[in-house]
């Protein structure tokens, strides 16, 4: 700041000669004169003063043995005196002030921070949608207005706050933590599929269905509430296993005709700088009729924080769009891949003890119905909600008592 407020005022570097030169230096600090940079060369020592104070340094040194010599002129004093007759220059100056004053009443910097189960593309395009983007002219109103709409869009976040410091904005939040699970609570085993026991073994709880029994989906299996010796009613974490033969029916369509897309290996790359928002392309080439793009874009970085300056970089990869008419057999083949992908996501936990296919098709179409014939452990976990512990305790309190 020292040596801001000296090139904007103006200092003049100037040489004393004569004899005790350093006599003259210690009568000017005496007096109260700003005087630094204070070196010596040769029996002559070279200082610095302020331009409003060497005119006072030339009077103190006259009638003296001492003189005084000017070696260096700095400051904007002295370029705007040089530059006088130049209009065009200080028109720039002013210009540049006005431009660099409209600027920083928007944001062109947004510093994000990191998010575990988002991306900062992502993040960046809900914050888009909100209207926190670059180029953005932000009051404390629009950022509050911000703030709420995009915890709505984020949908996993804590809290989260926006704020802007020039054109400087800034985006922190928190996501929210994953429920801690109880290891302890009570809870039921219930059906998760329509079947029928094959074999029931309960861990913890009252079993409530034996080998042959059939269920549907949501049915009890092993129930929480255990009843004691004594005809009362305690609450117990049911766990155990009940293995079912389930029964599913799955259905896959094959089109008879598609287009297929060969890509080539070769890519064609265009370049674009983004400037403040604006977004500038460098290179000139045509993009083939039918391509994919892939974006890279890096941003200029100045002492740790993101620049609104910033290099895209888009390759292009040409492909060519054929249509192509399956046979029965390829279409199968097709029909296949998918059942065996679906099985894989589907049926990893299952054991499929039969499965039937059947193929039909249609004018435009080739569908294949699979079933299946599985057996699996069809017990899931279900907490005890408000409900069954109400009806519970009616049912207890109607029951008649043990004589």
């Amino acid at each position: 700041m020292i040596l801001l407020m000296r090139f904007l005022s103006g200092f003049v570097t100037f040489r004393i000669s004569g004899s005790r030169p350093g006599a003259f230096v210690n009568e000017l600090i005496r007096r109260g004169f700003n005087v630094w940079g204070i070196t010596a060369r040769g029996g002559e020592i070279v200082c610095c003063v302020r331009l409003s104070d060497y005119r006072s340094v030339q009077r103190l040194c006259r009638g003296r043995s001492q003189r005084v010599h000017i070696v260096r002129r700095t400051g904007l004093p002295f370029i705007v005196l040089r530059n006088r007759r130049r209009s065009g220059l200080a028109l720039g100056a002013v210009l540049f002030l006005v431009i660099f004053r409209l600027l920083s009443l928007f944001i062109w910097t947004i510093d994000l921070c990191e998010f575990d189960t988002i991306s900062r593309t992502a993040a960046l395009d809900i914050l888009e949608r909100v209207g926190m983007y670059e180029g953005v002219r932000a009051d404390f109103e629009s950022l509050k207005r911000m703030q709420t709409t995009a915890m709505l869009e984020f949908g996993n976040l804590s809290w989260i706050t926006i704020n802007a410091d020039g054109s400087f904005g800034e985006v922190n939040a928190t996501e929210k933590l994953e429920p801690e699970t109880n290891d302890t609570a009570p809870r039921n085993m219930k059906a998760s599929a329509d079947g029928q026991v094959v074999r029931a073994d309960a861990y913890a709880g009252a079993p409530c269905v034996g080998e042959g029994d059939a269920v549907v989906k949501g049915s009890l299996l092993i129930s929480g509430f255990v009843e004691t010796e004594l005809g009362g009613v305690h609450l117990e974490r049911a766990d155990g296993v009940v293995i079912a033969k389930t029964h599913y029916t799955e259905t896959l369509t094959q089109p008879k005709t598609y287009r297929k897309a060969s890509p080539e290996q070769n890519c064609a790359r265009r370049y674009s700088a983004k400037l403040f928002g604006v977004t500038l392309p460098l290179t000139l080439h045509d993009a083939p009729p039918e391509y994919l793009s892939f974006k890279t874009e890096t941003a200029a970085e100045f002492y740790g924080s993101r620049a609104s300056a910033s290099l895209i970089e888009e390759r292009l990869y040409a492909y060519a769009v054929t249509e192509h008419t399956l046979t029965k057999d390829e279409a199968l083949t097709l029909l296949h891949d998918k059942a065996a992908l679906r099985e894989l996501l589907r049926y990893s936990g299952k054991t499929i003890a039969a499965r039937r296919e059947k193929l039909t098709e249609t004018a435009d179409a080739y569908t294949l119905t699979l079933e299946y014939d599985c057996e699996e452990n069809i017990a899931a976990p279900s907490p005890i909600n408000a409900d069954e512990f109400t009806i519970r305790q009616r049912e207890e309190e109607s029951a008649p008592l043990n004589e």
